[in-house]
């Protein structure tokens, strides 16, 4: 009887922000090995987790290896990275030998001293296992690809969605497509096209322009000989050579047809680049369009601050805007404003007291100027909550530290004491406020909290900050050539 194949399981994921001051320090990151790792992620839909479900399913011997993460911050720490990538390719290392690697990476990781930690990882990897290992790997379609990414890898698959609710499927299409390489079925050959273009954080969601870049990549992918098509959006708030958008195309054995693929697809994005520019909506204009609209609940959605984007979450625009509005009590909620001094005070007081808040802005000059207010404490909790079905990270547990539920003149205000963006209305929940109630939920998140508010009516709007959609506005002095917006003179042509 044949011996089932053998295949290593890991990852590691950070988008970097690289205009967050400060450095990511190793105690930032979560991090767990084999049995552990794999209980931690079980049932959830957390790309490791869809690649150990995918390669379970298919009879596949898995080796759980090395996992971690962070929340997107600031550059990563030398030491910290080090150690990191240390403990993957330990973990692999013990693992051999094995047939296959899998490996959930991000694609926007940039640590002291090393702009590309994929290519990084992957070029460790490559050399701890040989040539003839096959190597796949699942990414978030906002890394910046690189050719070191591709050249190390037999595959490169980026999911498709934002919110990113198809890691699930994209780890069970990676599997298959190792197991195929190992019975020899396909000879994958990788193409890759750069494009001159920095975008902003949009959703592939129905209407949004990558959605229609996706119904490109799928018609491509049906075609004889292609065995992947996809492209990612990069990530336009790190400021590194390889930062932009990208087209991957892997066929079998046809490099000629990989490269027509991938440059047919990345010219068709560059023709239509203008369709991926997002309107820009002040916060006091949002407010205003919001609280117009008829009918039930609306999301109103600060992008600039997005913890998810690496940006510190205490800024204060939207929530400033919202306080002028003056809408009537108990109408509106907002969440999460990221300010661990204030919760402690919060708690200091007790629920039920009342309290002078100085509330945010204390991170960054972009985060706006502190809400000074008198506030009232009506909850306290320890911020643990899981992601439910059918959001973005469905089944993941998160841990925004001690929180407090404030009101502020009539608002419910959200503060917890880590960063994080909203998914979901489940931190809402946790405090006792039901969203489905409420005339406007105000939130910080750029497209991830679509999959858990799908169906209602969404304002989103622009300020100062870290994770702003208007990428122009950042200062560049890495990049390795001219780039859409920032440069009239950026151009693309195909060879």
């Amino acid at each position: 009887m044949t011996p089932p194949v053998r295949l290593a399981v890991g990852g590691l994921l950070h988008e970097t922000n690289t205009y967050a001051s400060g450095l990511t320090p190793l105690e930032r990151f979560h991090r767990a090995s084999g049995d552990a790792l794999e209980r931690l992620l079980a049932g959830s839909q957390h790309p490791v987790a869809g690649l150990i479900a995918a390669a379970r399913a298919r009879g596949a011997e898995v080796a759980v290896t090395f996992g971690a993460e962070a929340t997107p911050s600031a550059t990563i720490a030398a030491a910290a990275y080090q150690e990191l990538k240390r403990q993957l390719l330990d973990g692999l290392r013990a693992a051999l030998p094995v047939d296959g690697v899998l490996l959930a990476l991000h694609g926007a990781g940039v640590a002291e001293g090393v702009d590309d930690i994929e290519g990084d990882v992957l070029d460790a990897v490559r050399a701890l296992v040989g040539p003839g290992v096959p190597v796949a790997v699942l990414y978030d379609l906002h890394g910046n690809l690189s050719e070191r990414m591709c050249r190390a890898a037999d595959f490169t698959l980026p999911c498709r969605l934002y919110p990113h609710t198809d890691y699930g499927m994209r780890a069970q299409e990676a599997v298959d497509l190792l197991l195929r390489r190992l019975r020899g079925e396909v000879r994958p050959v990788t193409a890759l096209r750069r494009l001159p273009l920095l975008l902003a954080l949009t959703s592939t969601d129905p209407g949004f322009a990558p959605a229609r870049a996706n119904a490109l990549c799928a018609e491509i992918a049906r075609r004889p000989g292609v065995l992947d098509c996809a492209w990612f959006h990069g990530f336009a708030h790190a400021d590194v050579p390889t930062a932009g958008a990208a087209v991957v195309c892997t066929t079998d054995g046809d490099a000629a047809l990989a490269q027509r693929c991938a440059d047919e697809l990345a010219l068709w994005i560059w023709q239509r680049r203008e369709d991926f520019r997002p309107p820009l909506l002040a916060p006091a204009e949002g407010v205003a369009r919001a609280l117009a609209l008829p009918g039930g609940t609306v999301v109103l959605n600060e992008s600039a601050d997005n913890p998810g984007g690496g940006a510190p979450g205490d800024g204060t625009h939207l929530l400033r805007a919202l306080i002028d509005a003056a809408p009537a009590p108990g109408t509106c909620c907002f969440g999460m404003l990221n300010d661990a001094e204030t919760v402690q005070q919060a708690i200091a007081a007790g629920v039920g007291r009342s309290l002078r808040v100085r509330l945010g802005g204390r991170l960054g000059p972009l985060q706006g100027a502190p809400i000074e207010a008198e506030a009232r404490v009506r909850a306290l909790t320890d911020g643990r909550f899981t992601n439910r079905a059918g959001s973005m990270l469905a089944g993941v547990a998160f841990d925004v530290g001690p929180s407090a539920r404030l009101e502020i003149a009539g608002i419910d205000v959200l503060v917890i004491s880590r960063p994080e963006q909203v998914f979901d209305p489940e931190p809402f929940l946790l405090h006792g406020i039901d969203t489905a109630r409420r005339r406007l939920v105000c939130l910080k998140s750029s497209n991830h909290f679509r999959a858990g508010f799908r169906g209602l009516p969404i304002v989103t709007v622009e300020s100062a900050g870290l994770s702003s959609a208007d990428v122009a506005t950042l200062p560049r002095q890495r990049l390795a050539a001219p780039a859409w917006p920032l440069s009239d003179a950026a151009e693309f042509s195909l060879p």
